[in-house]
């Protein structure tokens, strides 16, 4: 009854592995960390087809052989979970450590191979087969020491991505990684390692159990925090689609992540080709449009601006609102942009045959500030500001602000 129990709970983890193994790849084909995750579960995977082979052996001496082969795949899977953290993490090793590491794992593999029937003796319990070991030196000097090496190296290398991370969802998923690590690793040497020393404890290989933990809590971080990236598919396209204003969303690092077909229109682009343009690069005023962007980003507020886009052969002014977009774990994801064109502004500016420099001027001159921040805002002189205002006066036929304000306002312009 328990070899069948064994093999059955075994055969579980196996579909469970492979399960999860091929949504993730699924997901995103295209991701790195996708494909070496699968990888991962395609090597635990075998690590139990190798354990299940163990317990349907004939006879010892096959037994011994297969668990010679499963402990360099099961090394091999170690290796490859350490590989995937460092991919996940942005971290390198060492070259101290690559080469411990290297010169260890040759050593192991190479007694393995040619010692093995001198480290183990297998013999048949209840059933299924269960192991001693022996040569203590080997498995307390070489093969402990690597595994504990190995993990030692995937949990420093999670510590410190968790104390630089400057996201609370990276903080998150590098905590759930570390505990499923230190419980998974922690219960398999105790149970493993040490209790086989005790007289009396006979068990089969329970490795695939813990490190199947260790995988769902990988699994776990990676479904939980990092696949939750915004985009405008999450918050309904549809929806989106049927917005009249001009809708764009950008990166946390200001660059254009997507907008919505009336954005596409006021610009007369399509999204694909101004995704991934910073959006200053599409907008004048540039440096004071980048500080409304940071101070959104950094002060968690939201701004109404005026923003002109440059739209070939006229500036496209628009009424703009500025607000931030955060998770639910309080990390900012995204910057909203919705704009609307200020009709009125467009229709006087063709009307007079203004520039877009004259009407930027005209806007900052209604908007009450002085010839000497404007000058300051719009990186040029004060003495240029001057020579603007005077040519504008010259083409509206006017003499003074007060007569500017007047005229603004009969074309529905008001100050922002």
């Amino acid at each position: 009854m328990f070899p069948i129990i064994y093999i059955s709970t075994l055969a579980v983890i196996a579909a469970i592995c492979f399960i999860l193994g091929f949504h993730v790849l699924f997901r995103d084909r295209s991701s790195r960390i996708n494909r070496l995750f699968f990888i991962n579960s395609m090597l635990l995977n075998a690590v139990i087809a190798f354990t299940v082979f163990i317990q349907i052996s004939p006879d010892a001496e096959t037994a011994g052989f297969l668990q010679r082969m499963y402990n360099i795949v099961l090394i091999i899977f170690l290796l490859e979970s350490l590989y995937f953290n460092l991919v996940f993490t942005g971290r390198s090793l060492n070259r101290i450590s690559k080469m411990i590491l290297s010169t260890s794992t040759s050593a192991v593999f190479i007694i393995f191979i040619f010692k093995g029937d001198d480290l183990l003796h297998l013999t048949k319990q209840n059933g299924v087969w269960v192991y001693e070991l022996l040569n203590t030196r080997f498995w307390f000097l070489l093969y402990s020491p690597l595994l504990f090496l190995i993990v030692l190296l995937m949990i420093s290398t999670l510590y410190s991505y968790s104390r630089g991370a400057s996201s609370n969802k990276e903080k998150k998923q590098a905590g759930v990684m570390l505990t499923f690590i230190l419980t998974s690793c922690s219960a398999g040497f105790l149970v493993l390692m040490i209790m086989p020393l005790f007289d009396g404890f006979r068990i089969p290989l329970l490795t695939p159990y813990f490190f199947a933990v260790y995988l769902y809590g990988v699994f776990y971080a990676m479904t939980k925090y990092r696949f939750m990236v915004f985009n405008i598919n999450d918050i309904a396209q549809d929806v989106l689609s049927h917005i009249q204003d001009a809708v764009i969303i950008l990166t946390p690092d200001k660059k254009i992540m997507e907008m919505n077909n009336s954005a596409s229109v006021m610009l007369r682009s399509g999204s694909d080709e101004l995704k991934g343009k910073l959006f200053t690069e599409i907008v004048y005023e540039r440096e004071a449009l980048d500080a409304a962007l940071d101070s959104v980003r950094n002060n968690r507020v939201s701004l109404k601006q005026r923003i002109s886009y440059m739209v070939n052969p006229v500036a496209v002014i628009t009424d703009s609102d500025v607000s931030a977009v955060y998770d639910r774990f309080g990390d900012l994801s995204a910057i909203l942009i919705i704009s609307r064109e200020n009709r009125g502004i467009n229709n006087f500016r063709n009307y007079f045959k203004l520039t877009a420099r004259e009407m930027d001027i005209i806007l900052n001159t209604i908007s009450g500030i002085t010839n000497i921040e404007m000058a300051k805002k719009l990186d040029i002189t004060k003495r240029t500001v001057e020579t603007h205002q005077s040519n504008i006066y010259n083409k509206l036929g006017i003499n003074n602000k007060i007569e500017l304000l007047n005229i603004t306002s009969d074309f529905g312009i008001k100050p922002l």
